[in-house]
């Protein structure tokens, strides 16, 4: 009766589909949040300085190594999690996702967020948003592991591997890297279809409006407003220096990089 009520005098919000953008950390996700931003997306208002939904941290600081240590992976269904696990996952992220949407625009038509580490919670947000889109950010594991930025193996290379991060080396990352990105594919062609969206960061460069436009409208977005988004991407994203930087390391640590992550370097065309 409640629930009728309220109803009847309050329009509730859908927030069962939004776009949401992941990768593991560097990969360069910052230029599609801006891109987006640029096209009048509703991409939150906590933000830092990389544009990511500060709203979501906390939640995502909680729940991600329990669920990698039950798992092992970033594909899981949620009854593979213990109940307690489970229902603060469940908890959490409707938390976070009520404090995220509090000045999301009534009617607003298109909406999301960008955080990295969402990838690792996509069953979770998926079960509360059915709708959900998911734009893969994937770069060069090679050149991810030499950047300067290893938050997400300095959190979660433990508790995804049950093993100590070791001396926080490019082997060590680039391990990290390729489970990460191959299992959140696996989940999305399988849970997402055509709702999952992979872009490579050095496409995307090359040719910014014509291959972020490409993926959005491949995942559902009218043309209009993919082409919008994709003058946006034209407008902010730049290729950085550091595309292709691991090819100035020694042959012989070249090799080392590329056998820790072979099957996932060939799957997303890094050795082709």
């Amino acid at each position: 009766m409640l629930d009728k009520i309220i109803d009847r005098f309050f329009v509730r919000q859908d927030t069962s589909a939004p776009l949401l953008i992941g990768a593991t950390g560097g990969s360069g996700t910052r230029a599609l949040h801006g891109a987006l931003a640029e096209a009048g997306f509703f991409v939150g208002t906590r933000l830092n300085h990389a544009g990511d939904a500060m709203d979501f941290e906390p939640f995502l600081d909680e729940i991600i190594n329990p669920v990698l240590r039950e798992t092992r992976s970033l594909d899981y269904a949620l009854d593979q999690l213990s109940g307690g696990t489970r229902t603060a996952a469940e908890r959490g992220f409707k938390a976070a996702l009520k404090t995220y949407t509090a000045e999301l625009p009534q009617k607003a038509g298109h909406w999301g967020w960008k955080n990295p580490r969402s990838m690792y919670v996509l069953p979770i947000i998926a079960a509360a948003c059915p709708g959900m889109s998911f734009l893969h950010l994937v770069r060069d594991g090679r050149d991810m592991a030499l950047s300067d930025n290893q938050n997400q193996p300095n959190k979660h290379y433990e508790a995804l591997f049950g093993e100590a991060y070791g001396d926080a080396t490019p082997e060590f990352a680039i391990k990290l890297w390729a489970r990460a990105n191959s299992q959140v594919a696996d989940w999305g062609e399988r849970e997402l279809g055509s709702r999952y969206m992979r872009i490579r960061f050095e496409d995307l460069c090359a040719a910014p409006g014509k291959v972020l436009a490409g993926a959005l409208i491949n995942g559902g977005i009218e043309p209009a407003l993919a082409g919008r988004v994709g003058a946006g991407a034209d407008s902010v994203i730049r290729t950085p220096s550091s595309v292709g930087r691991w090819r100035s390391l020694p042959e012989d640590e070249a090799r080392a990089l590329t056998e820790k992550a072979t099957d996932a370097l060939e799957r997303f065309g890094y050795l082709s």
